[in-house]
């Protein structure tokens, strides 16, 4: 991806929000923020290793958010300022629209190559369809390491690996060539879209809760980072979308237990939402609790033990979780300084505990709280973790929408009213 539309996409994702009367505003702040936390390492994604300092940038911008969405989430406020200032609602349905036609439109006149984890997802899948397993070594022979993530990675491709097939190895060209990892990431990329209008619903009622879906659909529609998995088939996209969807489940305790699960089985790193979702709002905490508890382990079991490795849980963290903990990636955060492992731990265990007091504090929450929480606390895993990647900004990008636009007043934009034409001349008033 060149970073011509890059950078349009970029404007593109400012414009609705600014506001010319107020242009210092904490939300364009915000969104700056959320554009600038990865673009330095955007660079890794064009097949060239991005300078040391990046880490630093993207840290620091991963931490103003997690600041950010954690006082949202412990000390909500609502704000009197136009969350969209200028665009009228119906104007704002038609580009969201324009949009996503123009995206997914362009990849099929001009498709980019299938990332390495997209092929990988997509082997994995003709496994499972051929009932074979998938961290038996077989992934890592066409891809190396392409066995690191959890079963949905896998499972999610499987019904577009039946459509269409996997040719069986990879070939020359074959990264180049259209795959079912495309017809995946499209899909995908429209259930996202489905799920943040749904969340404004969620967030509020009301007209203003479909002003809020369609501002946050068309933030994810010129988010640069959703163009970018998009483009390049990226499966982090199930990461944040089935994230996105437990919270949109959020009044169904069953629904959000199985689904917390699926995303906890994707790449992991949602399992740290596990206790907030749990608890949801705080209304019937115990019944509640339980009857996600029971799906979450259903669900749990239900995808990991026909994959389970004959080495059992040992190999299968080898494989995943102790692998990624070794490698190389494009931003290293803590793989950066060794002599630190330490404080990582240190960090990995303030994450676990800020996952637990979120489930707790405070008692009664509103969606908007648990939406800026678990999107909080998505960064903070991110953050303790030893690597970073630019597709890792869609696994919290959804949520961290609805936890920054969600606190600003959602009404529309007043029509202007036309005024009464002028009496003519020598007729009675």
């Amino acid at each position: 991806m060149s970073l011509f539309p890059w950078y349009v996409f970029c404007l593109l994702f400012l414009l609705p929000f600014l506001d010319p009367r107020r242009p210092l505003r904490l939300l364009h702040f915000d969104l700056v923020i959320l554009l600038a936390a990865g673009i330095w390492p955007l660079d890794a994604s064009m097949g060239t290793e991005p300078p040391a300092w990046t880490a630093a940038i993207t840290a620091a911008g991963l931490l103003w958010l997690l600041g950010r969405l954690l006082w949202a989430g412990f000390r909500p406020r609502r704000s009197s300022e136009p969350l969209v200032p200028l665009l009228p609602t119906s104007w704002l349905a038609v580009v969201v629209v324009v949009l996503v036609c123009l995206r997914i439109g362009s990849m099929a006149v001009s498709p980019a190559y299938v990332s390495d984890v997209g092929i990988a997802s997509i082997i994995g899948a003709d496994l499972i369809g051929d009932g074979q397993g998938v961290y038996d070594g077989q992934v890592h022979r066409e891809l190396p390491h392409g066995d690191t993530y959890g079963p949905v990675t896998y499972l999610a491709y499987v019904p577009f690996e039946q459509v269409i097939p996997w040719p069986g190895s990879l070939r020359p060209g074959d990264f180049e060539q259209p795959k079912p990892a495309y017809a995946a990431a499209a899909v995908f990329d429209v259930l996202v879209l489905l799920g943040l209008f749904l969340l404004g619903r969620v967030m509020q009622r009301g007209p203003n809760g479909d002003r809020l879906g369609l501002a946050l659909a068309y933030a994810w529609a010129a988010f640069p980072f959703a163009l970018l998995t998009l483009r390049f088939s990226f499966s982090d996209t199930v990461v944040g979308l089935l994230a996105l969807w437990a919270v949109v489940a959020l009044r169904y305790p069953f629904a959000r237990g199985g689904l917390a699960a699926l995303a906890g089985a994707t790449k992991f790193a949602p399992l740290v939402l596990a206790p907030l979702l749990a608890t949801g709002t705080g209304e019937r905490r115990v019944r509640s609790s339980l009857v996600f508890a029971v799906a979450f382990v259903a669900v749990t079991l239900a995808v990991y033990l026909p994959l389970m490795p004959d080495g059992g849980v040992s190999e299968l963290y080898d494989r995943t979780l102790g692998f990624q903990e070794g490698r190389r990636g494009w931003v290293r955060l803590w793989a950066s300084f060794p002599e630190l492992n330490w404080l990582q731990t240190l960090s990995q265990l303030a994450v676990a505990g800020l996952a637990v007091a979120a489930a707790f504090v405070p008692r009664r929450k509103t969606a908007f709280q648990v939406v800026a929480l678990a999107a909080a606390l998505l960064i903070a895993a991110q953050l303790s973790g030893r690597n970073w990647s630019a597709a890792y900004a869609v696994w919290f990008a959804p949520l961290a929408f609805g936890g920054l636009l969600g606190a600003y007043d959602c009404a529309d934009v007043p029509r202007p009213r036309r005024r009464p034409p002028a009496p003519k001349v020598g007729t009675a008033a």
